[in-house]
């Protein structure tokens, strides 16, 4: 039996095929099928396209974890309706990004784990029952998240730009990664990404070079996502018997995990294990998928 894992992020969508051991034979990666990114067009055509690659004979079953799977009933519908005409004749389990990412970092035990990519949300696992934390959205919440970071990166620009805070290597390096001229270009450089959090968030790598550097307020910045992150753990912590395992995933500790995991540990205290993530969230679609009799 042949299977395929999907991790269809903010960001972008990974896709990987397995045999019945867990052998990766091939991977892909693929533009993001969030629905507030794409057209639904645009999502089975992007799901489409990465199916026929790694299964032009249709035998493979496929399990999937979607950014924006969550809640929200009319959202899960449309998503749901994405993957029906994406995958069928295969058969395929859906579940959200951060259920997979859960099942792959912590290798399906219990646990906690902090999700920070584009966006942020916390899940536990407990005797087979899943609980979440955060994951609100950009505009609600997301605390810790690329987005987030990206957003109090770039009020703090203007803030030295203003004069309110002392300049740093942060307002340096702005000028630079976003090619202003002037400072207040920062206006129509914004306006340009037209508000997309992808984009936005796909400016938080500054503030990972402004850190090496010393920067204080990019180090600040990290300082104050780890502790966002802390509250959602320890929310999500009081239905465990301490000390309880935490692991996390995502792109913010791609680039900044050197900064923020200490940051964290310090917050969460010597009750709370933080590991690496075993497996990746596309072996944990597949981990998923394969348990499906």
């Amino acid at each position: 039996m042949m299977y395929i894992g999907i991790d269809g992020g903010g960001t972008k969508t990974k896709m990987v095929s397995y045999d019945e051991n867990g052998y990766i034979f091939k991977e892909i990666n693929l533009p993001t099928v969030h629905i507030s990114s794409q057209t639904k067009q645009q999502c089975i055509d992007i799901l489409k396209a990465g199916i026929r690659q790694l299964d032009p004979s249709a035998v493979s079953k496929v399990g999937i974890g979607l950014a924006g799977y969550g809640n929200n009933i009319e959202l899960r519908k449309q998503i749901e309706s994405i993957c029906l005409e994406a995958f069928e004749p295969r058969t395929y389990i859906l579940e959200s990004d951060a259920r997979i990412a859960m099942e792959g970092a912590l290798d399906g035990e219990d646990g906690i784990v902090i999700i920070a990519g584009t966006g942020s949300i916390a899940l536990a696992l407990k005797d087979n029952i899943v609980t979440r934390c955060g994951g609100w959205g950009s505009q609600l919440g997301d605390e810790g998240s690329a987005y987030w970071i990206a957003k109090k990166m770039l009020n703090i620009f203007c803030q030295e730009v203003d004069g309110r805070l002392e300049k740093t290597k942060l307002y340096e390096l702005i000028k630079k990664e976003c090619y202003l001229q002037d400072d207040y270009d920062i206006i129509s450089f914004i306006n340009k990404l037209d508000h997309n959090r992808t984009k936005i968030a796909g400016l938080a790598y500054i503030n990972g070079i402004a850190a090496k550097k010393g920067d204080t307020y990019a180090l600040e910045i990290y300082r104050e996502s780890a502790y966002e992150m802390s509250k959602v753990i320890k929310r999500l912590a009081k239905d465990f018997d301490l000390p309880v395992k935490v692991s996390y995933i995502g792109g913010v500790f791609q680039n900044a995990r050197q900064y923020i995991l200490p940051y964290l540990q310090s917050y969460l205290g010597n009750q709370y294990e933080i590991i690496s993530p075993i497996h990746t969230p596309e072996y944990g679609a597949y981990k998923l998928i394969k348990k499906l009799k």
